[in-house]
C-alpha cells in the first residue's frame, strides 16, 4: 500500500477504521505531533501532514463541519464559468465504473468550493447530513483532512478513509479525490472526487478518480488546441501565501523553490520593468549583496523556469500569476469571504527583504481591516483561524460583541480572549 492510498482490496475496514479512530481520539486528546507515535499508530505520513494543518487551524476535531459559504446562484456562475463544466460526461462515467447507487461524484474549484456532484438523491441527501452539498468548503482550512482538501493542498491524488478524517462527523465515509490541472501552465484548477461509505472503500476508486483527471487534462488540452484564440492564463503562476517557498507551475510542471528564488521572483513580479544583476543584490541582501551571486541564481531559476524568466535586465516575459494579487484583488472588491478562503498565511513569514515584508505587511494589514471593518463573527472567525490572526486580541473582542449570547462559539472565544489579555498585561 503506498502512501495514497487508504485501505487494501482486502483489509478489514471495521477494524482499520476502530485502529483510525483509536489513534484519532489520542492525537486529538495528546495534542502532540501524530510524528511522536508513528511506530504504534497505523496513520500514513500524508495524513500526519494533513492533521498537524488542519489542528494549526484550529479546527474542531470533534464537531466540525465543512462551512456552507458559497451562494446558490454563485455556485452557478462559477460552475457556468469553470474549465472542469465541459466534462461532465466524464464524472458521470466515474459513477458508472464504480456503482452509481454507493457513490457521489463531485468537483471543487482550486479553493475547495463544492460546484457540483452528481449521485442517488438518496445518497446525496444523506451526504448533506455532513454538508457534502453545494456551496460548502472542503479546504483543509475551512474543513480539515479530507480527500478533496487534502488533494489540493498536496498536489496529489489521495484516499481518505474514516478517522483519518479530522472531524468527527466525516467518520462514516471515505474518499478517492485526484487534482486537476491546467495542462498548459500547470496551474491547479480544482479535484473531482468519489465519496460513498465505509463499506465502498477500495483501491480501485482511486485508480478511477485519477485516471478520470488525467482523462480530463487530456480533453482540456484538446479543446485549447482547437480554439487557439481563447484568453490563456497565465504561463507562469506562483503560490506564496502560507509558504516560506513558493510553488511555481510553468508548463505544466510543479516547481518547487528556494526561498531565495522565491524572492527574487516576487521582486521581479512587482518590477515589470526589470531589475539588474546590481539592483536584485541590493534588494536581497543589502549593500554587502554581490552581483555575482545573484547571476548564479538567476541562472539556475531560469534553468527551472525556462522561458518565462528574460535576461539583460533579469525580467518576466509574460504575465505571473500569484495567489497574493488573488487575494489583494478580492479584499478590494470586497470578497472577504474569498480572500480568507484563499489566504492560507502570510507570505515568506521568514523572509527579510524589504520590499517583501513591505507586501506581506500590505497584504496582512488590508485583509485584517477589512474583516475587522465588517464586524461579521463568520469572517472574523476565520481570521482568527488564521496563523496571523489567530493572537488577534481586537478580532477576538469584536467576535465576542458581535456574537449571540446563546452562540456555542463564546465560550471557547471568551478562553481565547482572556489567554490574549493575559498575555497584553504580561508585555
Amino acid at each position: 500500500m503506498t502512501d495514497w492510498v487508504a485501505i487494501e482490496a482486502t483489509e478489514d475496514r471495521r477494524r482499520r477504521a476502530l485502529d483510525l479512530a483509536r489513534a484519532h481520539d489520542r492525537w486529538v486528546a495528546g495534542g502532540e505531533s501524530p510524528k511522536r507515535r508513528a511506530t504504534d499508530v497505523p496513520v500514513r505520513e500524508v495524513i500526519q501532514r494533513s492533521w498537524a494543518r488542519s489542528s494549526a487551524a484550529g479546527l474542531d476535531a470533534g464537531r466540525g463541519l465543512a462551512p456552507v459559504q458559497v451562494a446558490e446562484d454563485e455556485v452557478s456562475r462559477r460552475w457556468e464559468e469553470h474549465p472542469l463544466s465541459i466534462a461532465v460526461p466524464i464524472l458521470r462515467g466515474l459513477l458508472d465504473d464504480v456503482g452509481d447507487e454507493d457513490h457521489v461524484a463531485l468537483v471543487c474549484d482550486a479553493d475547495g468550493a463544492l460546484l457540483w456532484l452528481d449521485g442517488q438523491p438518496a445518497l446525496i441527501e444523506r451526504a448533506k447530513e455532513v454538508h457534502l452539498q453545494l456551496g460548502s468548503v472542503w479546504s483543509e482550512q475551512a474543513a480539515g483532512t479530507n480527500a478533496m482538501g487534502t488533494a489540493l493542498a498536496e498536489h496529489h491524488a489521495l484516499q481518505v478513509f474514516s478517522a483519518e478524517h479530522f472531524t468527527a462527523p466525516v467518520h462514516g465515509w471515505t474518499c478517492s479525490a485526484a487534482p486537476v490541472h491546467d495542462p498548459a501552465t500547470g496551474a491547479l484548477l480544482g479535484v473531482i472526487d468519489l465519496t460513498g461509505d465505509l463499506t465502498t472503500a477500495h483501491p480501485h476508486s482511486l485508480a478511477v478518480v485519477n485516471l478520470a483527471a488525467r482523462t480530463i487534462e487530456h480533453q482540456l488540452a484538446a479543446t485549447a488546441r482547437a480554439d487557439p484564440d481563447a484568453s490563456p492564463m497565465p504561463a507562469l503562476t506562483v503560490s506564496a501565501l502560507g509558504r516560506d517557498r513558493g510553488v511555481a507551475h510553468v508548463g505544466g510542471r510543479r516547481i518547487e523553490l528556494s526561498r531565495r528564488h522565491t524572492e527574487m521572483l516576487l521582486l521581479l513580479w512587482l518590477a515589470p520593468e526589470g531589475l539588474s544583476a546590481e539592483q536584485l543584490a541590493l534588494e536581497v541582501y543589502g549593500e554587502s549583496g554581490r552581483p555575482g551571486t545573484v547571476r548564479t541564481e538567476m541562472h539556475r531559476l531560469r534553468a527551472q523556469l525556462g522561458s518565462a524568466v528574460g535576461e539583460r535586465p533579469y525580467r518576466l516575459l509574460g504575465a505571473m500569476g500569484c495567489d497574493i494579487a488573488d487575494v489583494e484583488q478580492r479584499v478590494r472588491r470586497g470578497d472577504l469571504r474569498g480572500a480568507l478562503a484563499r489566504y492560507p498565511g502570510p507570505a515568506l513569514a521568514h523572509t527579510e527583504v524589504p520590499r517583501l515584508v513591505e507586501l506581506r505587511d500590505r497584504v496582512d494589514d488590508a485583509l485584517r481591516a477589512a474583516v475587522l471593518g465588517t464586524g461579521d463573527p463568520d469572517l472574523l472567525e476565520l481570521w482568527l483561524r488564521t496563523p496571523t490572526g489567530r493572537d488577534d486580541y481586537e478580532a477576538s473582542r469584536a467576535l465576542m460583541v458581535g456574537l449571540q449570547r446563546e452562540d456555542p462559539r463564546r465560550a471557547s472565544e471568551r478562553s481565547r480572549l482572556r489567554r490574549l489579555a493575559q498575555q497584553r498585561r504580561v508585555a
